[in-house]
């Protein structure tokens, strides 16, 4: 994968200029285009014309400070069991391209923004580690924009890695579709970091995935990972019915476990394509050829639509045997799920959120 080194037009928070994040990040730019200042993020907003194609919003960069709750758990959805995830909004935006992502519809934002100040972020964690000391905390930057694709221009990930190594009370993951690891491999033996790749079979990522790595590239720097000592969490997610879609899976589990162990396993998540009426309308504007919505879907009870529950449940089926054939005991979650699916796919249902934790107790990920 290509990394991003040059953007049309650079926004940077009037207080922020001689940020050590702000100057790191100019000088690892290739930028010929504006800079420009700015004081109220949401009257830049407000006077920025408005673009639709994701891939025209990441030609602009916003450097800002966070705001809002800085760590929070994962909304979930009414009425699918949560994983009981938390999250930092490091990144909002993502300019890897993905023609199924939610970020298209709810993001009204022309341009993506770093949150730069890291410091405010590991002062809020650090004052979660203290009223936390006997719970285990699962965190990740994944939520609004890839926790990597711009880690060569950051260094984020040297950041984080350094505040969690001695605070065993945080589980943290990378999430991303990119291999752009190689600060994480200046890192060996990081403890409690876990880095996440999201998988699909290559013929999807070919057609869906245009700015992402290769399934190749991801699986190959799964494996440079695991020779660091870190642990790998796999992402299906969104899987879809695709035809001839048991081998598609298969073959793609059978290639990744040709280069890891299960042992390197942190977790694995699954959770079938959805979409709101917004995503709906999003990909049907920037990805008319992409063929997501040529299926029959059925709106469900947090507004989503999704495969009917028997499609959903040959979905998962499929994945899971697969996976269970490497190992039978694969920490397997769904992903916004209903409990109906849950019982069906994996046996049980956690009955709660907050029971999810006993899903990586078991493989002694969470002590």
């Amino acid at each position: 994968m290509k990394n991003n080194t040059s953007f049309n037009h650079i926004y940077i928070e009037s207080h922020l200029m001689e940020h050590p994040k702000t100057k790191l990040i100019l000088e690892r730019l290739q930028h010929t285009g504006e800079i420009s200042q700015f004081d109220n993020i949401h009257t830049l907003i407000k006077s920025s014309h408005q673009v639709y194609h994701p891939s025209d919003r990441s030609k602009n960069l916003v450097l800002s400070s966070i705001r809002g709750e800085i760590l929070r758990k994962c909304p979930g959805t009414h009425g699918h069991i949560c994983c009981n995830y938390h999250v930092i909004n490091q990144y909002i935006g993502c300019p890897v391209n993905c023609a199924y992502c939610i970020l298209q519809g709810y993001l009204n934002q022309p341009f993506t923004i770093i949150n730069v100040d890291i410091e405010n972020i590991l002062e809020t964690l650090s004052t979660v580690s203290v009223k936390n000391q006997n719970e285990i905390l699962r965190i990740g930057t994944g939520e609004l924009g890839d926790s990597l694709v711009y880690d060569h221009l950051t260094d984020f990930s040297l950041d984080f890695i350094q505040f969690f190594k001695n605070r065993r009370e945080f589980m943290f993951e990378f999430k991303t579709k990119t291999n752009n690891i190689d600060n994480l491999l200046k890192e060996p033996n990081p403890g409690n970091i876990v880095i996440g790749f999201s998988m699909n079979p290559e013929s999807l990522t070919v057609k869906l995935e245009s700015d992402a790595a290769t399934i190749d590239e991801r699986i190959n720097a799964a494996s440079l990972l695991v020779e660091k000592g870190y642990k790998i969490s796999l992402h299906f997610d969104p899987i879809l019915n695709i035809p001839n879609f048991r081998d598609e899976y298969n073959s793609l589990i059978q290639k990744i476990f040709s280069r890891i162990s299960h042992n390197d396993i942190a977790w694995i998540s699954m959770g079938t394509f959805r979409y709101t009426n917004d995503l709906k309308s999003m990909i049907e504007y920037n990805y008319p050829e992409s063929g997501l919505l040529s299926d029959d879907f059925v709106l469900t009870a947090d507004g989503k639509y999704r495969y009917f529950r028997p499609v959903r449940t040959a979905l998962y089926k499929a994945v899971k045997e697969s996976l269970t054939a490497i190992n039978p005991d694969m920490p397997m979650y769904l992903c916004m799920e209903s409990p109906e699916v849950w019982r069906s796919v994996l046996g049980t249902t956690p009955g709660c959120s907050a029971k999810m934790d006993f899903l990586f107790k078991k493989r002694g990920i969470i002590k």
